[in-house]
């Protein structure tokens, strides 16, 4: 039997985390049964305020669902809207709770579905300006939701996505964790899911989930957003490796609507569920929704659109835009003399003699990510993913250090890796991370991001390019930023064949750089 455990804590961890601040009783109806556009029943729930309707109808909201979990998700936020004067609708998507159909991942009977309960909340009630919202699953349909359908003035997309290939198959790497989770606990997933779960895992007809990812992506329907002026609220963690920051970010930075970004530690949907940052997420949204929908002069829409919490200490820190810093530091990678040591990176270009070095597959290393999931979750409470850098198998790996930095290293953003390699087989794959290493030799994971080559020139020299997952941290004094890179890490899924070498160049027309923002 497929599990929902995990679902099922967080839900139960969410309902536990917030705490309704007044005492109005509005009306609760616990089931609703909604008849849908091809006779589907959509089962939801509704709060209405326990006042008169103002002049232009109740501001109300639609949340919706996250994955495998249902219409209860959000009773505690929906009556805390409700005393406050919202009508709230909550409700399972098709296929998830007791609603009818099966799961098609925010396809177009997904998206009607949503229209068709706005029909219907129109039919029965005052309803005044509307805002749609739901964290993971519920933040990525809310946001194509509020493309296809304008009546929709506001957003909260809390740990959702905007693009689908980005969360499932990052810089063409299978996710096989969060995909494999994902696909175990739907219970009625549409049988065309699975079988383009199966294309990305086999490698076969990808074009087939491009295809399938396009219509079901917010980057798809920026136009529209834009063109409907919805005023869309994001919010994502940076150690959340299913629906990393930086497509959000990249959805933040097309929006010419007004637009709000929160970057949080921890991984996916911990920090909207646990009440993370002492609950600035829900604060914050339900802040985005007075002004935007009953029209409340709160200053949300004059404050710093960014608000990003630096990983470990949890502090928040805001600025006007993204990107925070126009600052970077360059990091040129220079050789290193054997596997027993490490190479260096500075921020001199190399201009020595032709010289390389390898490293091979077949191996895990001690360069990763922690405990899929558990290490992800702890990240959030301060707790980092920390590494015997001293112990990471220079045959499997390297490492490249950075000068000691003898003041505090603020990054703040996105580092970007350009190296060039050259691989003995076609298919490889590089799982780069950037570690925070202290003058014992233990490592804090600061970010990471993994890269795989399907058709790579064997024996030949290029120039791989690749963004690491945005983050938000703190190197201290007396501390150097490690470049550690291997082959395979715990989350993806490994090229069929793992026994490859990873030649490293270093020629004065090949400059590998490290470039990294911060203030």
């Amino acid at each position: 039997m497929k599990t929902l455990a995990l679902p099922a804590v967080l839900a139960a961890a969410l309902c536990a985390a917030f705490t309704p601040a007044s005492e109005a009783a509005p009306t609760f109806i616990a089931d609703l049964d909604i008849t849908s556009f091809d006779g589907t029943e959509i089962d939801a729930n509704l709060f209405i305020p326990d006042t008169p309707a103002p002049a232009g109808g109740y501001p109300t909201v639609l949340f919706t669902n996250s994955w495998a979990l249902d219409k209860h998700q959000y009773l505690l936020q929906a009556k805390e809207l409700a005393q406050n004067g919202y009508l709230v609708m909550s409700y399972s998507t098709r296929g998830f709770g007791t609603s009818g159909g099966t799961v098609d991942v925010t396809g177009p009977a997904t998206i009607a579905d949503g229209k068709t309960l706005i029909d219907w909340l129109e039919a029965n009630y005052p309803v005044g300006k509307l805002g749609a919202a739901g964290i993971s699953y519920g933040a990525g349909t809310s946001l194509v939701l509020a493309a296809q359908d304008p009546r929709i003035d506001a957003v909260a997309a809390l740990s959702g996505w905007s693009d689908i290939v980005e969360g499932l198959y990052p810089n063409e790497t299978v996710n096989l964790v969060w995909g494999t989770l994902l696909t175990l606990t739907a219970f009625n997933l549409d049988p065309a899911v699975d079988v383009i779960w199966s294309n990305l895992r086999n490698g076969s007809d990808i074009d087939s989930v491009y295809t399938f990812a396009g219509p079901r992506s917010a980057l798809t329907y920026v136009d529209q957003l834009n063109a409907n002026g919805t005023a869309v609220l994001m919010s994502n963690n940076f150690a959340d490796y299913l629906f990393k920051p930086n497509s959000m970010i990249q959805l933040y930075s097309l929006l010419d609507s007004p637009k709000k970004l929160l970057l949080n530690p921890g991984t996916h949907a911990i920090g909207e569920t646990l009440g993370g940052n002492d609950g600035h997420i829900w604060a914050t949204s339900f802040r985005w929704f007075d002004h935007y929908l009953k029209g409340d002069a709160n200053g949300i829409d004059t404050e710093p659109r960014v608000d990003m919490t630096v990983r470990i200490r949890n502090q928040i820190e805001q600025f006007a835009d993204f990107p925070v810093t126009d600052k970077t530091t360059r990091y040129h990678l220079h050789p290193r003399l054997s596997y027993f040591n490490n190479a260096r990176m500075k921020t001199a270009p190399y201009s020595g003699w032709n010289w390389s070095n390898d490293f091979h597959g077949g191996a895990d290393t001690l360069a990763g990510t922690g405990i899929p999931l558990i290490s992800d979750a702890l990240e959030g409470f301060g707790i980092p993913v920390y590494t015997d850098m001293k112990g990471i198998n220079g045959y499997h790996a390297i490492e490249y250090n950075s000068p000691v930095h003898w003041s505090t290293f603020k990054i703040r953003g996105t580092p970007r890796l350009e190296m060039w390699i050259k691989p003995s087989k076609p298919e490889v794959q590089l799982q780069v991370h950037l570690y925070d290493t202290d003058p014992l030799g233990w490592g804090r994971l600061i970010t990471h991001a993994p890269i795989t080559l399907h058709n790579a020139q064997v024996g030949q020299a290029q120039k791989i390019s690749l963004e690491l997952f945005t983050t938000s941290y703190d190197v201290p004094p007396g501390h150097v930023v490690t470049l550690a890179i291997d082959t395979e890490g715990a989350i993806y899924q490994k090229p069929a064949d793992t026994h490859y070498e990873i030649e490293v160049p270093y020629r004065s027309n090949r400059q590998s750089v490290l470039t990294i923002p911060h203030l």
